[in-house]
């Protein structure tokens, strides 16, 4: 028989295993259904896209726990205007539709992962890339991980991780032929350039395998300047979803354990698009 508990217990539950609370981050939190709605089921889905939610209806899981914001806003910093813009939007609307038919509870924990497990989702990436994460520094809150790895040379390093997390759009900066023994691993985006620019702090770093970084904010051309300037370093992209994917298994096997009792299982990985340049 399933625990019974509200979405708020679950919350609470999940800040006493983590031994850290939930900040009042914007956008985060119980987006959909009220606190004391029951959770009878959770499905982990760190982009709670439709496809997600129709998962969630048909296997039976009034629960989505997430990363990411259902009707696609961020933060303060990054959706200032953003609510406003999309409140007409066609798209919004027949999600927020279908979310609100079926009494979806959606809760987004960004912040409470990153505070609590600042690691957790990039040494996922790099244990799904068959890497061991360096001991953690006590006090370091910085989300990258690092990793000594065979040697081989970007090119090489690039096919690999493409075929080991099916990744078809990745993307590299840096010379193919470059020796690397030594990453750097974050999740998501490498954002803002300050993160790399922490992560250059160190000079046995090799490469930086990260899911995506924003070339409108110089990110690329950080790198390539770096580059330029002298540094033997490079950039791997393997895609926003299929960096943050690993952990969203782990957080699953996690949940599973915390949560004895709770159906809880894993959005399959999407399939990804691609485009023939």
């Amino acid at each position: 028989m399933s625990p019974q508990m509200t979405s708020w217990e679950l919350i609470n539950r999940l800040h006493s295993m983590l031994g850290e609370r939930h900040t009042d981050a914007m956008y985060e939190g119980i987006i959909t259904g009220s606190d004391g709605d029951t959770v009878s089921g959770i499905l982990v889905a760190n982009e709670p896209s439709v496809e997600a939610i129709r998962l969630a209806i048909k296997t039976g899981k009034n629960c989505i726990l997430c990363r990411e914001h259902p009707f696609y806003l961020y933060g303060e910093y990054l959706a200032v205007g953003l609510e406003e813009a999309m409140a007409g939007d066609l798209v919004l609307k027949a999600k927020r539709q279908l979310i609100e038919d079926h009494h979806l509870i959606i809760i987004r924990l960004a912040t409470l992962w990153d505070t609590a497990r600042p690691k957790w989702f990039s040494s996922a990436l790099a244990r799904e890339l068959g890497w061991q994460p360096q001991a953690e520094d006590p006090g370091d809150q910085w989300t990258t991980t690092y990793c000594n790895i065979p040697r081989n040379t970007l090119l090489e390093l690039a096919n690999f991780s493409s075929t080991r997390l099916e990744a078809k759009t990745l993307r590299m900066v840096g010379d193919p032929n470059q020796p690397i023994s030594r990453v750097a691993v974050i999740h998501g985006f490498a954002y803002p350039t300050l993160v790399l620019s922490a992560v250059l702090r160190d000079p046995t770093i090799d490469c930086i395998i990260t899911g995506n970084t924003p070339e409108v904010d110089h990110c690329t051309t950080y790198i390539r300047d770096a580059i330029t300037a002298g540094r033997s370093i490079s950039l791997v992209q393997v895609g926003y979803e299929k960096s943050d994917y690993p952990a969203a298994v782990e957080l699953t096997k996690w949940l599973k354990r915390v949560l004895p009792g709770m159906p809880v299982e894993a959005q399959p990985s999407s399939s990804e698009l691609c485009w023939l340049a």
